[in-house]
């Protein structure tokens, strides 16, 4: 081992200190992850009024969308491990923040699908080329990073709300709204990029295989990447039950007025900030597995809470709850399966992200139909279920060199 003289020293300072830089950089990508798909859904009664599109249209158009971010993280984080995510960011993060515009530009349903396979495409591959950063940055540092990371992901989800409300009282079109979003997360993405190649050690940059190495672009099917899909699945799919719900039932089942309702879904969203704030400390004193099962479990009572006391204070207090026990479920997943296969990060976690994608997609009709049938504090009853199962299966996430494989 060589002795550390004071230029090692002061090399390898240099180096800690140029990585927490390009920590603060990548940041503001995740910002941007989050931001995007908030600004457009924000508006999505004025551009469907605008455009002439029916509900039926409408679920088509999102459920494209979905299938669009799908099929891309699946198939993206091939690429990403070919090229190298660095090289990827800023461009992709340009292009997805251009792609906002396009669905104010809609004049029917079949452009307005356009547009959001578009923008779910652009938006996708940006979340898979961030992450896929944030584990080999994490790595280098040798400390967990990815809940932090994500908790940007939310505060970026809560700008691009208020984005859209601020808007709407302003009494500004569509398309002026995303035009005014895209412009500022391009100025974001452009600001922070020189920062972010200049700055991002080279260690940990992830390594693009040698061009003498035949591509192999086919889909991970390693069974613990699998799993782990399935426990993102379960993760997503009540996120987004709580993102697509909480207000209507706290209107519907609890009696609360509009107002009380938007701050049910607001209190979820800064709960599940700040848990993702805290999350890479309690990595470090509970360890991850640990982590994820007292998650499951807080959320689990924060839906017995909110689905159990009629009264609008617990509902509040319940899905605060359910927001903190969510935050750091899906991060750790994703750096469970980065840990898998170092040369294989981004199509592992890309694996991974693109299962959980499907959460919404099956979650949501679910719901929605047992919603319509027997209420929607019955239909939440699912999310809660699952909690049981990530409990369960949190012990696949201790993936500390067992189950490093290439498929």
């Amino acid at each position: 081992m060589k002795p550390d003289t004071p230029e090692t020293h002061a090399r390898n300072t240099d180096t800690r200190a140029a990585a927490r830089r390009a920590q603060a950089a990548l940041s503001a990508y995740f910002f941007i992850t989050g931001a995007l798909l908030p600004v457009w859904a924000s508006r999505i009664p004025a551009v469907t009024a605008q455009s002439g599109v029916g509900p039926d249209s409408l679920g088509i158009a999102l459920f494209s969308l979905g299938v669009a971010a799908t099929i891309t993280a699946r198939s993206g984080g091939a690429v990403i491990d070919r090229i190298g995510p660095r090289r990827a960011i800023v461009p992709v993060a340009a292009a997805a923040s251009a792609a906002l515009l396009l669905p104010g530009t809609a004049t029917g349903a079949v452009h307005l699908t356009i547009a959001l396979v578009v923008l779910g495409t652009c938006q996708s591959f940006l979340n898979v080329c961030v992450n896929t950063q944030a584990a080999h940055l994490q790595s280098f540092q040798r400390r967990s990073m990815l809940s932090t990371f994500h908790a940007f992901v939310s505060i970026g989800g809560c700008a691009g709300a208020l984005t859209g409300v601020a808007s709407t009282r302003l009494g500004l079109d569509p398309l002026t709204t995303f035009q005014a979003a895209g412009l500022a997360l391009v100025a974001v993405a452009l600001g922070a990029a020189r920062t972010l190649l200049r700055t991002m050690p080279q260690e940990a940059a992830a390594r693009p295989r040698p061009s003498t190495e035949r591509p192999r672009f086919r889909p991970n099917t390693s069974p613990m990447v699998l799993l782990l899909g399935c426990l993102a699945l379960t993760g997503v799919l009540a996120e987004s039950s709580v993102q697509d719900w909480s207000a209507l039932f706290a209107q519907e089942w609890v009696g609360a007025s509009e107002t009380m309702a938007a701050t049910v879904f607001a209190a979820f969203t800064v709960a599940m900030a700040c848990g993702r704030l805290m999350g890479d400390r309690l990595t470090l004193l509970l360890g991850r597995t640990l982590l994820v099962r007292a998650g499951a479990a807080t959320a689990f009572a924060g839906f017995v809470l909110a689905l159990s006391v009629p009264f609008a204070p617990a509902s509040l207090a319940g899905f605060s709850l359910v927001g903190l026990g969510l935050s750091c479920l899906v991060p750790q997943i994703l750096n469970a399966a980065a840990d898998i296969d170092p040369q294989r990060v981004g199509s592992n976690m890309g694996t991974v992200a693109s299962m959980g994608y499907i959460g919404p997609l099956v979650g949501s009709p679910i719901i929605g139909a047992v919603a319509a049938h027997t209420g929607v504090g019955v239909g939440l009853m699912l999310p809660a279920g699952l909690m049981i199962v990530v409990l369960l299966g949190a012990g696949l996430l201790n993936t500390n060199g067992r189950h490093r494989v290439r498929v």
